[in-house]
C-alpha cells in the first residue's frame, strides 16, 4: 500500500539530515534543519513512486554513519518494510572513523530496544522481527571500504542492485562515487553524471565538498551569492 504522505516525508527528510551525523559536523545544526530552501534539490516524489512500485524486489538502502544517522536510517528502513523487502547494506569496517558497520545496527537495536519510551522498543522489535524472517537482510560487502566507482562495481553485486526496486545511497562518499569526484558544472542532469549505470538510484546527500550536480542555473545562481560555503557547510542536502 502506498505510504501516507506526512510521515514518509518525515522520516526520508531524518534519514536525509541525519547525515550531517559525522565527526565533522554537529548534529544538531538547526541552520540545516530549519531553513527555508536548505534542501538544494528535491526529487523525493520521483523516489517514493519507485519505493512504491508493485514489485516483491527490495529497496537497498546503502549506509554511511553509524550513531545518530544509523538510527534515522532504521526508522526510514522500518517505514519502507511497509511496502516490501528491504536490503540494508554496510561496510566491513569503517572506511572513515564514523562508518557504520554491521556490528552497529545490532547494537543500534539493542539500545532502542532498552528506550524509556514505547514507540522506540516497538520499532526496535519491529525490526528484530524483520530480520528473522527475512524481511529485512543485512549485507556486507567489501567493496564499501575500497575507493571503488559505482560504475565499476563487481558484476554480482551490481547485478543485486538491478534487481533491486531502488537503490539508496547515503552521504557524501557515497555521492562522489556515484556522479565521479570532477569539477562537474552544478547544472549538469544527475542522470547524466551519474552514467549508465543499469540500475535505479537515488542519493540522500548533506553537502559536504565542492562537488555538486543537477541543480537549477537560478537556484544556484542564488546559493552561491547569499551562502558562498554552502557546498561544504553541511547546511543544504539534496535528493536525487
Amino acid at each position: 500500500a502506498a505510504l501516507t504522505g506526512d510521515r514518509r516525508d518525515a522520516l526520508l527528510k531524518a534519514s536525509l539530515w541525519g547525515n550531517q551525523a559525522d565527526l565533522g559536523f554537529r548534529t544538531n545544526n538547526r541552520t540545516a534543519t530549519t531553513a527555508s530552501g536548505a534542501i538544494v534539490a528535491d526529487d523525493g516524489a520521483a523516489l517514493w513512486s519507485l519505493i512504491d512500485a508493485p514489485r516483491d524486489a527490495p529497496v537497498i538502502v546503502v549506509a554511511d554513519n553509524a550513531g545518530r544517522e544509523l538510527t534515522a536510517d532504521l526508522a526510514l528502513v522500518d517505514l519502507l518494510l511497509e511496502t516490501g523487502p528491504v536490503e540494508l547494506h554496510l561496510k566491513p569496517h569503517p572506511y572513515f572513523v564514523s562508518d557504520a558497520p554491521c556490528d552497529d545496527v545490532l547494537a543500534s537495536l539493542d539500545t532502542l530496544a532498552a528506550d524509556r519510551h514505547a514507540e522506540t522498543r516497538d520499532l526496535a522489535a519491529r525490526l528484530r522481527a524483520a530480520l528473522g524472517d527475512d524481511r529485512l537482510r543485512l549485507r556486507v560487502h567489501e567493496v564499501y571500504a575500497l575507493p571503488t566507482r559505482y560504475l565499476d562495481l563487481p558484476p554480482a553485486l551490481a547485478d543485486d542492485f538491478a534487481a533491486a526496486r531502488v537503490v539508496i545511497l547515503k552521504g557524501d562518499l557515497n555521492y562522489r562515487r556515484l556522479v565521479g569526484d570532477r569539477e562537474w558544472d552544478p547544472t549538469t542532469p544527475f542522470a547524466e553524471a551519474a552514467g549508465d549505470l543499469g540500475w535505479p538510484v537515488a542519493a540522500l546527500r548533506t553537502a559536504k565538498s565542492d562537488l555538486a550536480v543537477g541543480l537549477d542555473p537560478a537556484r544556484l545562481a542564488a546559493l552561491d551569492a547569499e551562502a558562498p560555503d554552502w557546498r561544504t557547510a553541511g547546511t543544504h542536502a539534496m535528493i536525487q
